[in-house]
Parts: structure tokens; sequence; C-alpha cells
């Protein structure tokens, strides 16, 4: 929205219809007379009025006939607290609508009058008083809104928010605790606009609310500590119950690694703080501080320009000089520098430096496996990545013919220049090989296999390459055990992995006992963990082992096997798969429309006759499956539907939640709904539904509508509605979006509190508008639709008798008017404004403002800024200057002030740079208002002083005409 559209509005809107006063102690510049104001557009529909970006200062706008003023103290003894710090002893007091003094300058604090009371602030306590001054509701509370249409206000005491009538009483009900603040608009039924504290809710069900002045941001380690900013959002670190372990004085602390300490920048430094809530260097002024690696720190040494070296713990570990840094080169985790001509390296978890030797330098890097060559480009060791050094030597003869390293699943496979290999690593420097196994394993094929267990094997061998060495004992193929020996046979041809390397990584998977098929010339024998054959007659085929079960063929029968190698039957079929332990679905035939049934082949009983389209996989006694395409649902192990064959897709979310889509054209957004185990919906069918899970295993799901916290166990889900959350640690932070509801003027829900925007009621019958989705609702008194106009674009401006509608018509903007029911009554050009007094204001293609009758005719001249027309007056932009021009576009009062408010009652203030007035429609000044010798003064329309009766010295005499009134600067050039 450009300035002029931004003028245009604020002007037509009239401040009275933005249902707030500006609070007294937002004054600004003891000697100046506007106030800057932020431009913020106005809530949901009540109209599209921004604020202007000045407002009058010395004298606020008249409201109620009353103008709130700042003047020298009535009061005897003004030495107390103090309107404003800029103008001591100076109070807030009212003038009438001639600018005559109706209630003394007493006050700390006053807002406007609305509906014949001004909240005011007495002693440090709000409170109403009448048009008269007297007290209504005496100052007792911390806090008070404007009284509204309904005879409500809103009022906080201690912390909490409160409705009171017109006497102070309370009425309704409080409010609860989450609630930040609560807003009442004019109209009655009141629309009543609460807004909520962030909540942090943790996993016992404990609540705190982030405007207690701690927000908690992420955690620290794994002991209840979190980093934590107060108020004026400078970080710490608090505990488990919210105490500051590490006060809140520095510059954004942050983890810059999982798991790891916190760094920031504080009064006296960069510090540390370490997972056990430990501050690290406040006493030493560091002058910077950054992670070196996933194991270090470097801290700037003040004054010496050194490096500090620490770990995680906070404990310096070296001290580098810039010359040592200059040498240093990260290697994974690991830092190698030069300190006096020796090569040092720093290892994660060593307490000190790891002094290497003279002169040697990093030839071959694999993941913090380090080979070191010296002077003469020999071999000098090998470093592992928890510190372990293998010099070359006696000890390790090999590391001086190591000539290629290659890491795989974890162990280092080292080789000499002819790729025969030396040895296996661990990261702790153990040789894992032995001697014998290092023999046989020359020339031959080596598989290395992934470590997934402790007694996982090391490798797979292929058969030695000659002939006469496979006819040998150990010339067949073989495994390199987890201790480093092997086992071969001359009849075995080669070794499969019989374990199902997905089932073993899949969530919750148990552990089950390593397993080999070793095939000969003649079919595949059964080997255990240790290479030995188990007992088990030499098969044509064995398959891979799934829950415990592997299939097998020989003699023409298909079987299965457990890990022990026990036989178990099949029932007559052409295709049967383990799909849980001792269960295999199964087909009869080899038709392509034969269906899967389920046995038990370890009972040897049929579970459930072939009638699935599909049978997935189970986990925890449950699986998917379908009865034809798109017809998905959840069966047990006895093939009964958990959840029934109704759905598009299925997915498992862990053992005890299942996520079941719909059908639907958009594919990303199917309705999801959430089941538990026990077929029971916990959530309904959501579109574009999104799920994350948190490090305790709850569920987080929801759509740009709904939100839900699921329970992992699957026994409920939480509904956040349209909150939106996210994990801090073991809390949840919870912010709950915005809700509108309307009061009546006993305090109790006319219409209930709800997420759709509405505006105001207005008119007779009052009537509302209400956003649901992408309609209007025009709604009565009970919340009951009357209409529903098809678009969410309608405003109703406060006062106006017309909706209004700003669209976009063949690239052209266009504002629609249209009666309660959504017939449109008037089209015309541009972004228009509500009619009053028979115009509207419209901004034209080159962004000048021109008003518009009833028919839509333009009429009067073009202005910079046009505002809405009052009592035949409407407030005028020339030459970055107000003033007022009549219904034929005539300057009545010359444009030559900064801010200006509406005409009412035949009334307006104005504002210079240095002065505030009260005028009538014709430019008189009734009164002013001008700072003189730091004194806020009080004129009349003669230029007598008003206010205070009495000034001392050289100030006592000067009388100022209200007509002298130095020259007044653009607003364009005032600062911002």
């Amino acid at each position: 929205m450009t300035p002029r559209i931004q003028l245009a509005f604020h002007i037509a809107a009239a401040f009275a219809a933005l249902g707030a006063s500006l609070p007294s102690h937002a004054q600004v510049q003891d000697g100046s007379c506007y106030e800057r104001q932020e431009i913020t557009p106005s809530f949901a529909l009540d109209h599209a009025a921004v604020r202007p970006a000045y407002a009058n200062g010395c004298i606020r706008d008249i409201s109620g006939d009353r103008a709130a003023v700042l003047l020298p103290s009535a009061l005897p003894k003004a030495d107390g607290q103090s309107a404003d710090e800029s103008l001591p002893k100076h109070a807030w007091g009212f003038l009438d609508e001639n600018g005559r003094v109706a209630i003394r300058p007493i006050f700390e604090a006053v807002r406007d009058f609305r509906h014949g009371l001004a909240a005011v602030r007495w002693q440090g306590k709000w409170g109403f008083i009448d048009k008269d001054g007297r007290m209504a509701v005496r100052p007792r509370f911390d806090a008070l809104q404007d009284i509204a249409e309904v005879g409500l206000a809103v009022a906080t005491l201690d912390g909490r928010h409160l409705l009171i009538d017109r006497q102070g009483n309370p009425v309704g009900s409080p409010f609860d605790e989450d609630v930040y603040s609560v807003h009442l608009s004019d109209g009655v039924p009141a629309r009543t606009t609460l807004k909520y504290k962030r909540e942090y809710r943790s996993e016992a069900g404990e609540r705190r609310y982030g405007a207690m002045g701690v927000i908690p941001e992420r955690p620290l380690g794994e002991n209840g500590l979190h980093i934590a900013s107060n108020a004026k959002y400078m970080s710490g670190v608090i505990d488990a119950d919210w105490n500051w372990v590490v006060q809140p004085v520095y510059d954004n602390l942050s983890v810059w690694r999982t798991e790891g300490p916190a760094i920031g920048r504080g009064p006296a430094g960069w510090v540390m703080v370490t997972t056990q809530g430990k501050l690290i260097g406040a006493d030493q002024h560091y002058t910077n501080m950054t992670a070196v690696g996933g194991g270090f720190w470097s801290a700037g040494v003040r004054n010496s320009g050194d490096f500090a070296i620490l770990n995680d713990d906070g404990a310096v570990v070296a001290t580098l000089t810039r010359q040592d840094a200059e040498t240093s080169g990260l290697y994974a985790d690991t830092i190698v520098y030069e300190a006096s001509g020796n090569t040092m390296a720093l290892v994660p978890g060593r307490a000190a430096p790891i002094a290497l030797g003279q002169g040697l330098r990093v030839s071959m890097d694999v993941d913090a496996f380090l080979l070191f060559v010296d002077g003469s480009k020999s071999n000098a060791g090998l470093l592992t990545p928890t510190g372990a050094w293998l010099r070359a030597g006696s000890d390790h003869d090999w590391v001086s013919r190591v000539k290629r390293i290659q890491l795989e699943h974890g162990r280092l496979w080292i080789s000499d220049s002819q790729d025969a290999l030396l040895n296996v690593l661990d990261k702790d420097g153990k040789t894992l090989l032995t001697p014998q196994t290092l023999q046989v394993v020359e020339n031959r094929r080596v598989l290395p296999l992934p470590a997934t267990a402790t007694n996982a094997p090391l490798a797979l061998l292929g058969p030695a390459p000659d002939a006469r060495q496979r006819d040998e004992a150990g010339g067949g193929a073989g495994v390199i055990l987890s201790d480093g020996t092997h086992v071969t046979d001359a009849s075995w041809v080669e070794l499969i992995v019989l374990n199902d390397a997905d089932e073993e990584r899949s969530e919750g998977a148990k552990a089950m006992p390593f397993r080999y098929a070793a095939r000969t010339s003649t079919g595949m024998v059964l080997l255990d963990d240790r290479g030995k054959p188990i007992d088990l007659a030499e098969q044509q085929h064995i398959g891979i082992f799934r829950h415990g079960y592997a299939p097998i063929y020989g003699d023409g029968v298909a079987r299965m096997i457990d890990v022990d190698g026990k036989v178990y039957d099949l029932p007559e079929s052409f295709d049967a798969q383990v799909v849980a332990p001792g269960i295999a679905r199964y087909l009869k035939t080899a038709a392509d429309d034969e269906p899967w049934g389920l046995y038990d082949f370890v009972a040897g009983k049929e579970l459930a006759a072939p009638q699935f389209r599909s049978i997935e996989d189970f986990r925890d006694g449950q699986a998917i499956a379908s009865m034809e395409p798109d017809r998905l649902g959840i069966i047990d192990l006895q093939g009964n539907w958990v959840v029934p064959a109704a759905h598009r897709s299925a997915k498992r979310v862990n053992a005890n939640l299942w996520l079941m889509s719909r059908g639907g054209d958009d594919k990303y957004q199917l309705p999801a709904a959430f089941f538990n185990s026990q077929g029971l919906a916990l959530t309904p069918f959501e579109p574009g539904l999104h799920v994350t899970r948190s490090h305790n295993g709850s569920i987080e799901a929801g759509n740009a509508r709904r939100r839900w916290i699921i329970s992992s166990d699957g026994s409920g889900a939480l509904d956040m509605q349209d909150a939106t959350f996210s994990r801090v640690g073991n809390w949840m932070s919870i912010m709950r979006a915005n809700r509108q509801g309307y009061l009546d003027s006993q305090g109790n829900w006319q219409i209930a509190l709800s997420p759709l925007p509405g505006t105001p009621f207005q008119g007779s019958p009052a009537r509302a508008l209400r956003v649901d989705g992408g309609a209007t609702q025009v709604i009565d008194g009970s919340g009951k639709t009357l209409a529903t106009l098809a678009s969410d674009e309608w405003r109703w401006p406060i006062g106006s008798s017309m909706l209004i509608r700003h669209t976009l018509a063949n690239g052209r903007r266009v504002t629609d008017y249209a009666d309660l029911k959504g017939t449109t009554v008037l089209t015309v050009e541009g972004a228009a404004t509500e009619f009053s007094d028979g115009r509207a204001v419209t901004v034209l293609p080159n962004d000048g403002q021109r008003a518009i009758d009833t028919t839509g005719k333009l009429t009067g001249p073009a202005f910079d800024g046009l505002g809405a027309y009052r009592e035949g007056l409407a407030a005028a932009i020339s030459r970055n200057a107000y003033g007022f021009v009549g219904h034929d576009g005539e300057f009545v009062i010359p444009a030559q002030f900064l801010t200006v408010s509406d005409f009412a009652n035949q009334r307006a203030v104005v504002s210079t740079e240095f002065d505030s007035r009260i005028i009538d429609p014709t430019g008189r000044a009734l009164a002013q208002v001008r700072t003189v010798c730091g004194i806020r003064t009080l004129y009349g329309s003669a230029g007598q002083r008003l206010w205070p009766l009495r000034m001392s010295g050289r100030c006592g005499e000067k009388a100022i005409p209200v007509t002298a009134v130095e020259r007044i600067r653009p607003a364009s050039q005032l600062e911002p």
C-alpha cells in the first residue's frame, strides 16, 4: 500500500471507528505537538483504514466532548510521579469542546472519553471519571481499557484480565490465565478479541507461560537444562524448575552441535555453558569463540592473540599461538598443528595434545584415520579417531608398508602397494585379523560386511583363485569372523548371508543369530554364526530369514525352517512367504487374481482363508491388507479387520498408530486420519495432514486448519485446534490463534468464541460480518447466518450503510458497494472508501485522490490526500500540509497543519510542529496549547493565557497570540 493510499484511508476512517484511544503517556518530545504512530492495519474487517503517521499531541482529538491535554499540574505539590519525564510537574486533564479547562490536570495518565467515562491513572492505579471529573470507579486496577458501548470495560488486576461494568463491579467469568490480552469493540453485543500467551506444557501436564519473563528456546544437553531468554531478549540457562542457573546477560546463547555446549557473548566477553550448566570463561574475557570440528572450541585470548582450545566440558586442552594456529589443519574432528617444530594432534576425548614427532605431515585422511609421513615421505605412523598412535617400527612394522587405506563400515582396511591386505583396524587402533587369516585371504576376493552387532562377521571370503588351492582344505569360500579368525571349506563355492539387512534396521526389530548358506556343487548347506554346519540336510535352495524363519526347497518340497534348522510343513500351494513369526501368506495357484490366505506353519493350521488381494508384513501383530485397489485396511494375525478395508492408503506410524487416507483427486491433499491399534479413529479425516515425531515419541499432526498431539501409545489425541506448537526440549511450546466472540451486557458469551474473524455489530437491527472459509456471512445477534456472500473480501466500515469490496476487473482496481444481502448497488473505479456526507474518496491511477458522489461520478479536484467528509468538510493534503475543503473541493481552511482530526460537533483538533489547536469550521482557533519556557501553556481564542494561572520569572508577562505561528515544516521533512 502506497503512503498516499494509507493517508486517504486513515483520514476516511475517523479514529473513533478504531475503537481504541491512544494512551496518554505515549507523548514524545516536550517541544513538539505531534506524535509518531506505527502504521498498522486495523483488525479484521472493520474498515480499510490505517493509522496516520502523526497524531495531535499537545491537544488530543476530541472524544465525547472532551480533549485530553497535558498541562502543569493543578496539585499543590506535583513532585511525585510525573505524567511525562520530559515535562516535569505536568499532569493530564481535559478541555471542553471550546478549549476551556473542564477537568483540571491532576492525573498521571488518561485515555479518551468513551460513552461518558474516561480511564485515568491516579497514584499508579487506574479508574474511571465522568465528564465532570468525578470518580465513577475508584482507581484500583493495574490497567484499564475504554468503556465499550455494551457498558463493559476490560480491567487488569494482579496480572489477570476481568470485565467490569460502569460502576467497577466484576461481571461475567474471569478470563483464563493463558489469555494475554482482551479487547472489546463498540456494538451490541460487543465483539471481543482474545489473544493468548505462549504456553509451555510439560510431558507431565504442567503449564507455564512465556509472559512470565522466561522463554525457553531449546534444550541444553539431557539434564533438563534449557537455553532461555528474558523479557529483554537476553539469553541465559534455566533448570527444570525454570530457575536461572546462568543469568540472562548474554547475547543469543547458541548451540552449534546437537548435545553440545552453548556459547555466547556477555558483558565481559565470550563464554561457554556446558551441558551440565557450568559457566566457562566468565573471568577470561575471551574476545571470540567458535566451534572447531565436532569436539573442540577455539577462544580468543585477550591481549596475547593466542587461542585457547577447549573441549565440550570447557577444559582448556591446549593453547595455540597465532603462529601455531596458522599451521593447523582439521581432519574430521582431529586438529593437527605444529608447535616448536613438533607435530601435535588434538583428538576429541583426549585431555592433552598427542606429540607425534618432528616435521610430520598428513598424507592420507579417511574419516579421522590419519597416515603421517616424515620429511623423506616415509610412513611415520597412523593415528586413529580415538587418538591411538601406531608408530611405524617393530611393534607395527606393517605401518611402513601402507599404501592404501579404505573405510568399510567403520573399520579401516589397509593394503600395501600390491593391494595385499595388511590388516583391519578398529577406531581404537586394534588390529582385527590373525596372522593365519591374513595368510588365507591373500589373493582372494574379500567382501566386508556391516558391523550390525558386536559378533558380526568382518567379511565373506571368496574361494582361492587357483583350482589346486580350492581343492585343499582351506581353499574354498569362507567367512572372517568377528574375532579375526576364519572358517573355510573346500566344498564351499560361495557363502551367502541369510540375515535380512532391511529387517534388522527396521524400528523395533529383534536381533537374530547370524546365519549363512554355503553353496556347494550339489546344493546349499545351512551354517551358524561361527560358520559351522547346522543339522539340516543339504537343500536345493535356502532363502533369506524373515521373522526368524526362512523358506527351503529340497526333494521337490517347499518348507520352512527356523534358525536352528527345524523344519515345518506348508499347505499345498503355489507360493508361501513369511509375514510374521511362524506365519506365512500363501497362494494356492499361479492365477493372476488368486487371493492370499494366512497359514500358521508352526501350528499347522489355516488362520484366514484366501480372500485378500494383498497382505503386507506383520509387525506388532498387525498388517496392511487389501480386498481390491483403493480398499485398504488393517488386519490382525487371524485375518480379522481392525481398520476396515475402506481406505486408499495406509502407513504404519508406530506399534500403536496407523495413518489412513481416503481417496481424492490431489494425491498431496488426500484426507487422512489417525487410528489406534484397536481400530479407534483418533482424529477426523483432514486433507494434507502433515506428521512429525517428537523426541519423546509423541506424534504431532496437522494442516493449515487443525492440529493434534497424538499419544504414542494410541490412547488419545489432544485437539490443538489451530494452535501452532513445537518441541522445546521436554516442553511443548503452544501458541493459540486469536479468538473472537461477542459478549452481552452481563459479560456472558452471546456468540461463543471461535477462530472466525468478524466485525463489530452495528445498525438496527444489529448485524455483523463473519468470514468463514472463502465466504462472508451476515449474522444477527445470536450468530445466525442471514446471508452468505461468495467472497471473503467484503468489509463493513463503521458507520457505513453499505458493504465494500476492492477487486480487480480487467487488470484495473474497482470498488463494489453492496447491501447486507450482498446485492451490488454501485461499482466505481479505484480503491474507494465508504460514503459519508454523500461523498466517498477514490484513488486515481496516478495515485491522486478525488471525491465521488453517490452515483460514482468524480467530483471536485484531485488532491495528494483526501479524507472523509464530516459536517461538510474533509481533510485534504496540499504541498505536504493538511487543510479542509468543502464539497466543491475548495479549501475553506488553508493547508498549513502537520496533522488534523475530522470535524465532529463543529470542532476539530489540528497541530503544527509547535502547537495544537481546537478550531471551528471557519478555521478560527478557540484554544491553543504550545510549550513556553519548557511549560505546556493553554491560550484562549483571544490569546489570553488560560493555564497555568501564573508563570514565574520573565515568562510571566508573555502573551502569545494564537495567530502567531512559526513557519510550518512539511511532514516530509520531519524525522521519522
